[in-house]
């Protein structure tokens, strides 16, 4: 894994929280993404979203959207990914994340064109589609989130309530 969780609150073995916020990304295929601009004002989206080894998120959007039209003002973001408890307010599970986002360009693109294929096997497979996502010259466009700082929940591993928060070091 090239990155290292620095916790910041919490008592957990790092290696074991990383493992347990890679099994929540793992088993949800949508965030939450939650950007804000200066005219348009606070949004929320859903995105299906895919991730790497490096605690990358990718998502794909078009630019026309309200928040890629905010990430192209202001690249810090925030996203959640959860997963639906058995019953209400027991077994929570989920991560909320801090960062910075924007279109993938170049390399990043290719990474990020990878990790969805990864996940979403038919995704892009038209090679002129696939271009377009490369070379950025569709309406849609493949998205990269960094995570900079994540507070996670998982009480079947990490115990009630125990909301574990860490900066994310590259």
């Amino acid at each position: 894994m090239p990155y290292r969780l620095d916790i910041t609150q919490g008592d957990w073995p790092a290696e074991e929280f990383a493992k347990g916020v890679e099994g929540i990304l793992a088993e949800s295929m949508v965030l939450t993404l939650a950007t804000a601009g200066p005219e348009l004002g606070p949004h929320a989206n859903l995105a299906f979203f895919a991730y790497d080894g490096d605690l990358v998120l990718y998502f794909v959007s078009e630019r026309s959207t309200r928040h890629s039209l905010h990430l192209a003002e202001e690249a810090r973001a925030a996203a959640t990914v959860f997963l639906p408890p058995p019953v209400f307010g027991e077994q929570l599970r989920g991560v909320q994340l801090t960062g910075s986002a924007g279109v993938a360009w170049g390399r990043q693109a290719e990474a990020a064109l990878a990790a969805y294929q990864g996940r979403y096997p038919a995704f892009a497979r038209d090679p002129e589609v696939r271009e377009q996502f490369l070379t950025g010259g569709g309406a849609a466009a493949l998205y990269r989130f960094q995570v900079e700082e994540l507070t996670a929940v998982d009480e079947p591993h990490f115990g009630r309530r125990n909301y574990l928060r860490a900066r994310v070091v590259r």
